[in-house]
């Protein structure tokens, strides 16, 4: 019988890892991830359970390399833009950029959906979540502390507290865009919050 026939008659094909990654990235980007089954990932990537069973280990195992492959491709963005040598103005624009006008966020951002159903994942994957999340609020407090050392912020508050202030309006922007709210008053919005940040 050729690959055609065992095909006709609903073999799956060879489970390629990028590629279920891919398309389980981009199920959860559209959704809330614990709300997408393994059975929709498999139906999606045309690949067996035992298959994805045998790749990842579980579902927590998926859902863990979803978001280290999200991280390495899409949060590392942020990471960039915040190790850039620029003014303080200029890298929040930046910021704001990427949160309440990327395209791709539409519909949110894979990472804050899976930190607010925290409770939903599996052991591994939230504990990779804390790490993305502290791993956030440090790259905001170095960012802020070199600023500082330059003279382009005169902030009183700790940097660990406007850190943690700044990803969560990140967040809170990636939030709304999911919710479908106006895409102007998202960056109105955003830009009020960074005031008290960015003076004037």
């Amino acid at each position: 019988m050729d690959e055609t026939s065992r095909q006709g008659r609903g073999r799956p094909r060879t489970l390629d890892i990028d590629t279920t990654l891919e398309i389980a990235m981009r199920a959860y980007w559209r959704a809330d991830p614990a709300d997408v089954s393994i059975n929709a990932i498999c139906g999606l990537a045309g690949v067996s359970k035992p298959a994805l069973y045998r790749a990842f280990g579980s579902e927590d195992g998926l859902m863990r390399a979803v978001l280290a492959r999200y991280a390495a491709e899409v949060l590392s963005e942020l990471r960039d833009i915040l190790s850039r040598d620029a003014p303080l103005r200029d890298t929040l624009e930046a910021v704001a950029r990427f949160a309440t006008e990327d395209a791709r966020m539409e519909t949110g951002c894979v990472f804050f959906k899976m930190r607010a159903g925290k409770h939903r994942l599996g052991p591994d994957t939230r504990d990779l979540v804390a790490a993305l999340d502290a791993g956030a609020v440090a790259g905001f407090v170095a960012w802020l502390n070199e600023r500082r050392a330059a003279g382009d912020w005169a902030g009183d508050l700790p940097a660990e507290t406007v850190g943690r202030y700044l990803v969560e309006q990140v967040g809170l922007a990636l939030q709304q865009r999911a919710a479908g709210e106006d895409s102007v008053q998202v960056r109105a919005t955003f830009d009020l919050a960074m005031t008290p940040i960015r003076g004037g």
